[in-house]
């Protein structure tokens, strides 16, 4: 999506600093500078005050990561981006089967991006899906992904043979990976359903988090419809976070941490970054655990590892 915006040198793209790494490589690679921009503290996704600030002359584009598949407020973000004349590549790894309000995440800005890694809703390994608004755009993509020829053209009986036409690479899912990815796709909804329900237990499960002062449970906005791809908890403090994740380890349940904020990595700082440049960043780095949440996890099992986080935070406080 970053090459087929065709990045000058100097060009900036907008993107929150907790994130993975993938797509502020992108933009370097596509010859651009990421700006990172600190995250809301309800939904963990870019802030649109901080990212509005940081527009400039050379912001090209913004990149939005709609965090555990839940949606961004993407009216406002689409409002802003089109004020400031910027491409919106929407970053939905994590978002495939979820909407903001009625749309599928990844349909609504210029470019959507959706991940199929193994630790996703639905997988084939590795591989991915790229969305185009603009069907110049889709023609282009077509020929990236196969080494910058029409061979796809040629395929469809469109040309007689096939030859270099643009610069491009080999980023076609394989047909065995695609084989793999068709079958998933077929339960999909079913998948979504059933994580979604663990979701909501937990969300049901772990009241008392909230309502004790122990932490802020994870927000489903009303415009977002999730995919219950993950469920955390942000804690009071970084001790409390710790000494949960421990116990819950204790017993054999494996919760985990998430990014190390890029403005907080090596390369955040070559870029010029310092760690309390994105204080909300940084607090969702000392703070956010997830929980387990999977298709084969039942409500039972969900109760218990509640119970065991609020009998934790009691007993810790």
């Amino acid at each position: 999506a970053l090459t087929l915006c065709r990045l000058a040198p100097g060009d900036e793209v907008l993107l929150p600093s907790f994130n993975f790494p993938s797509a502020a490589n992108a933009v370097l690679n596509a010859g651009g500078i990421p700006v990172l921009c600190d995250i809301d503290p309800d939904t963990q996704n870019i802030s649109l005050k901080d990212a509005a600030g940081k527009i400039t002359s050379r912001t090209r584009a913004v990149i939005p990561v709609h965090y555990a598949g839940i949606s961004c407020a993407m009216d406002r973000l689409l409002a802003l981006a089109k004020e400031a004349h910027m491409t919106v590549i929407e970053d939905a790894a994590q978002a495939i089967g979820a909407l903001y309000q009625d749309a599928p995440l990844g349909t609504l800005g210029d470019f959507g991006c959706v991940s199929f890694h193994y630790t996703k809703n639905i997988s084939c390994g590795e591989g991915g899906l790229l969305l185009c608004r603009d069907r110049k755009d889709f023609e282009n993509a077509r020929c990236y992904r196969v080494h910058g020829t029409n061979r796809d053209a040629f395929l469809n009986g469109e040309c007689d043979r096939y030859t270099w036409v643009c610069p491009g690479s080999s980023t076609a899912v394989s047909e065995l990976c695609a084989a793999f990815l068709s079958s998933q796709l077929s339960c999909l909804r079913k998948i979504t359903a059933i994580r979604n329900q663990r979701l909501m237990d937990y969300l049901d499960f772990l009241k008392p988090i909230e309502q004790e002062g122990y932490g802020k449970l994870m927000k489903v906005p009303g415009y977002a419809s999730p995919n219950g791809h993950i469920f955390y908890l942000r804690f009071a403090s970084e001790s409390l976070r710790d000494h949960i994740q421990k116990l819950l380890a204790g017993k054999g349940i494996d919760a985990k941490t998430h990014y190390v904020p890029l403005h907080l990595s090596p390369m955040g700082k070559k870029l010029g970054y310092r760690p309390k440049d994105l204080p909300e960043s940084l607090a969702c780095y000392d703070t956010l655990l997830r929980l387990p949440i999977h298709t084969s996890l039942t409500m039972e099992q969900a109760w218990q590892v509640s119970e065991m986080i609020i009998k934790g935070c009691r007993f810790y406080g």
